[in-house]
Formats: structure tokens, sequence, C-alpha cells
């Protein structure tokens, strides 16, 4: 029964040895993931940036402005058409 206890307890020394390998292998590859992202990683310096006019000045949106009265003519132009559709169809 000693022999059986003890191949249990050498099974069990040999897997704890096992993951703690495997876990110091996975912080190893870790940290050298993390030196490389530094490495790799810009610093932008945030007190000698360039003036936010001249960073946007070629963004080329199409902004149409319209103003209330346009949007009342507007409404009022549709909904006369509705009115004259209707009253054509009901004729």
């Amino acid at each position: 029964m000693s022999s059986k206890q003890n191949d249990q307890a050498e099974a069990l020394r040999q897997a704890i040895q096992d993951v703690t390998e495997n876990k110091t292998e996975t912080e190893e590859a870790v940290q050298n993931q993390n030196e490389q992202k530094e490495q790799t990683s810009v610093e932008i310096d945030i007190l000698n940036l360039p003036p936010r006019n001249e960073v946007h000045k070629d963004s080329s949106k199409v902004r149409f402005k319209v103003n209330l009265s346009l949007l009342r003519f507007i409404f009022i132009v549709v909904l006369l058409l509705a009115l004259a559709g209707i009253i054509v169809w009901f004729i």
C-alpha cells in the first residue's frame, strides 16, 4: 500500500511541477510581448501638437444650412401637394 501512495504522490508532484514550469514560461512570454509593445508604441508630446484648424483643414464635409423660413416653405409646399393630390383623387 505504501508503494501505491508513493506512486500517487509522485504523480501529483509531477503534475504540480509541470504546472509551475508552464506558468513561468507563460509569464516570460507575456513579459516579452509587453516589452515588444512598449518598443513599438509611439509617444505623443501633447504639449507640442499643431493647432486644431491645421489638423482639420482638409476635412471636406458637405453641410446644408437650412433656416427656419426655408423649412416652413418646404413644409407648406408638401402639404399643398398632398392636399391637391387628395382632391384630384376624389374628383
